[in-house]
């Protein structure tokens, strides 16, 4: 499916009904809950916000996917304008949580949630990435916000079924 979308949204249609293979991208907890879709006041709409329960209380994720067509770097290594327009979106999310937090927490029912909370950018495939540029690649994740190739999440998805399963 990855390999014929053309934008995310048949990608999101699937991972709303199998948030299973977002698993991977939270902590390894007891439970997961994935809200499709969440609504941060009338502005702004994440593609998922993650949840599990641990030890030390309910921990986050948001999660931005954009097109397995799009690419990351431009040739001069420098981070294209659909990953810049990606980025701004999580800054936005998290300006929202941090103004709203009482709100989110109470009226959302969002338990613990803050604007310090993970976030996740699902864009792009691996092939995509110049093998003179995988190191300016690596360094985008930072500041909380980690950007991963379609790839990359089916590689830890397929790793998390089989430790789930007892085959790896």
């Amino acid at each position: 499916m990855i390999d014929e979308a053309r934008d995310e949204r048949p990608i999101q249609e699937f991972l709303a009904r199998h948030p299973y293979v977002l698993s991977p991208l939270l902590p390894p907890g007891r439970k997961m809950w994935a809200f499709d879709r969440p609504r941060f006041g009338a502005e702004f709409i994440p593609d998922f916000l993650l949840a599990t329960e641990t030890s030390s209380g309910v921990q986050w994720r948001l999660i931005e996917l954009e097109s397995p067509t799009k690419q990351i770097l431009t040739q001069a290594g420098t981070p294209t304008a659909a990953l810049t327009q990606a980025l701004s979106q999580v800054r936005d999310w998290r300006g929202w949580i941090r103004a709203n937090v009482a709100y989110a927490q109470g009226e959302l029912r969002l338990a613990n949630l803050d604007a310090e909370c993970s976030a996740f950018v699902v864009i792009g495939r691996r092939g995509s990435i110049p093998d003179r540029h995988t190191r300016r690649y690596a360094e985008l994740s930072r500041g909380g916000t980690e950007i991963m190739t379609y790839d990359r999440l089916l590689d830890a998805a397929a790793r998390w079924t089989r430790m789930e399963t007892g085959d790896g």
